[in-house]
Parts: structure tokens; C-alpha cells; sequence
């Protein structure tokens, strides 16, 4: 598990000199071809700095659209070559890099009491890793979401996560 703290742009966070570090650049050492005893493995990846100069508005959904019937056959799709089970792993499986906010956008943080992601990420890992009824990580990310997507920030301005994830297997952290 790696955490990053820090204020950032599109595609990167800002090193305690200053230098842009990209995001990309600290997760890539930790492939499977890189090192192969990680293979298999999951590795986290939390990030909380801003992606962007852009604020977010909110805004009032609209009601849902019915859920529309499709044809099984329509809805398949078709592939040139066939699927072989093997035992190798591809080099970007079991990855999960959760931002603190969506592309092109700011995170927000409280000079008092911190970063609201951090802040609503601790609070159910903590919590899971001493129930006895432990949440994956997906289900935390998601409530996470929600509840920093609750948020009205500075300028009335809001916020959302983004988890993004290539894991193989159900991920609970005890």
C-alpha cells in the first residue's frame, strides 16, 4: 500500500522539492515483470492531490430512464482469436489507484482537519479491519464516494473520487 499526500496536476503529484512525479511513474516498478513475486499480488495506490485546475459543480439529477430489454445475441461481443487459460498474469493485473478526485479537477482539503478522501477512506478500512465482518475494498471505495460526493466545498463546489482498479480477486484488508 503506497499513500500519497500532495498537491498535483493532470497526471501527477508534487515531490516535497517540487519536481512533478508522475503517477504512472510510481506505479510502473511494481509490474509483474518488473517484479515477478508480486505477480498475483495486489498493489494499492491511494493519491490525494488535485488532477486539474477545473472546480466541479453540482448538479440535480434527473429522474432514471426505464431499464430497457437486450437481446442476448445483440449484446455479445465477438473476438478475432479464442481464449487460452494460462498461467501467466498480465504485467498490469491487481492494481487499484484511488484519487481523491476525477481527472482535470481539484481535491479539497481542510488546513485544519485535513483531506476529506483521506479522511472517509481511514475511517471504514479502519473499521472493517476490526469487525468481524469485513468489507472489500471495492465496497469501501464506492461508500467513499458517496460520501465525499455528499460534500459542498469551497465555493460551493463539490467533489469526486475516482477509484480505478485491474484487481483479479475480492481484496479485504484485515
Amino acid at each position: 500500500v503506497v499513500c500519497v499526500l500532495s498537491h498535483g496536476q493532470k497526471g501527477c503529484f508534487y515531490g516535497t522539492d517540487g519536481a512533478t512525479v508522475k503517477i504512472q511513474d510510481v506505479t510502473q516498478p511494481f509490474t509483474s515483470t518488473r517484479v515477478p513475486t508480486l505477480a498475483g499480488k495486489p498493489k494499492l495506490f491511494f493519491i490525494q492531490a488535485c488532477q486539474g485546475d477545473d472546480l466541479q459543480m453540482g448538479c440535480v439529477p434527473c429522474p432514471p430512464r426505464p431499464a430497457q430489454n437486450v437481446d442476448m445475441e445483440q449484446s455479445r461481443l465477438e473476438e478475432d482469436a479464442g481464449f487460452v487459460r494460462g498461467e501467466t498474469v498480465p504485467d498490469g493485473a491487481d492494481f487499484l489507484l484511488g484519487m481523491a478526485t476525477v481527472q482535470d479537477y481539484k481535491a479539497f482539503r481542510n488546513t485544519t482537519t485535513g483531506s476529506i478522501y483521506i479522511q472517509e477512506l481511514c475511517s471504514p478500512v479502519t473499521k472493517s479491519a476490526e469487525s468481524s465482518e469485513q468489507d472489500d475494498i471495492l465496497s469501501i471505495l464506492t461508500r467513499v464516494n458517496r460520501e465525499v460526493s455528499k460534500g459542498v466545498f469551497q465555493w460551493r463546489k463539490k467533489q469526486m473520487p475516482e477509484p480505478k482498479y485491474t484487481l483479479t480477486k475480492k481484496l479485504v484488508l484485515k
